[in-house]
């Protein structure tokens, strides 16, 4: 089954470092096709913009024509990059988009009309002041894009295999889902499942009936029900997407105040190049130090960060 990648562009660092992370994981996957995207942003008008922009009857202004030869020249490049890195030309599409002043909310829009498995941007490393000041992209992104997954690559990754936190929740397990989804049939890469138990937390308790609305009540009932099931449930959809169950590595638990310099802590033991993490909702209560991934994202570098859920 064909799968889309949806890459924002601009021809910055950050953006060449998402190029080379997608052509280090899927170079050879015939089924991963990529769909580049820039940006031109411009004065509001209550003009409807047109589907394709090429093909407008609207006169464009001097300086929105010259920022779409600039989006253009990115799109180039890029695809020019993507090639050079083993990728067929037929795998590779790209649009530019009229954004105003909401790029985000642009990407957000094309990625859902194009039905992508993901949108991936690069991260420029921003602090929180600069973000704050200057806007970011990945940031906005971060924030408000729940319904599509979000790959954000943050530095240069060299790893391909991936770490996977693992709590037996419903993002956690849709986190697997997406994962088993892309990576389906794959068995060239290593992924390590790994649970956390914060100190003076919980251990999740084990709720199959809170699955059955997703998977069928017998199989929920049959992995998602024993003392394992953190690790049990994650194995047999990975399983059942076709990757080797000697790919599959549960590590051992561990118990930290904090968990998301656990999460690195491990990535980087076990040279994973990519952390996959189940997201709440923006309603959800993520406690006085905010949630798990939006730590980790602060304190990591040199890492790809999929957000699911």
């Amino acid at each position: 089954m064909e799968k889309i990648i949806f890459l924002a562009v601009d021809g910055s660092l950050s953006s060449s470092q998402a190029l080379e992370y997608v052509a280090l994981l899927f170079a050879n996957q015939p089924d991963i096709h990529f769909h580049l995207a820039t940006c031109v942003s411009g004065n509001g008008s209550i003009m409807p913009t047109a589907a394709d922009s090429r093909n407008s009857l609207l006169p464009e202004s001097v300086g929105v024509g010259r920022k779409r030869e600039t989006a253009l020249r990115y799109l180039q490049q890029a695809a020019d990059k993507l090639i050079r890195l083993h990728i067929a030309p037929e795998r590779i599409h790209d649009s530019v988009e009229a954004s105003g002043q909401d790029v985000a909310a642009a990407i957000r829009r094309q990625s859902g009309r194009l039905r992508a498995d993901s949108i991936l941007v690069g991260r420029r490393g921003l602090n929180t002041l600069s973000e704050m000041l200057l806007g970011s992209v990945s940031a906005a992104l971060l924030k408000k894009s729940h319904e599509i997954p979000l790959w954000i690559i943050d530095g240069e990754v060299r790893n391909r295999d991936f770490l996977v936190p693992v709590d037996g929740s419903l993002p956690s397990l849709l986190a697997i889902d997406h994962l088993a989804h892309i990576l389906e049939g794959r068995d060239d890469l290593r992924l390590y499942l790994f649970h956390c138990h914060q100190l003076l937390g919980k251990r999740p308790a084990a709720a199959p009936q809170s699955f059955y609305h997703l998977w069928e009540k017998e199989w929920c009932d049959r992995y998602l029900s024993d003392e394992d099931h953190i690790f049990r449930g994650p194995t047999q959809l990975l399983q059942e997407a076709g990757i080797p169950a000697e790919k599959i590595i549960p590590l051992p638990e561990t118990t930290d105040i904090e968990a998301a310099h656990s999460i690195i802590r491990q990535a980087h033991l076990h040279q994973c190049g990519t952390i996959v993490f189940g997201r709440r909702g923006d309603g959800t209560a993520k406690g006085l130090l905010g949630g798990v991934s939006d730590r980790t994202l602060k304190y990591a570098g040199d890492l790809a960060f999929w957000l699911v859920g």
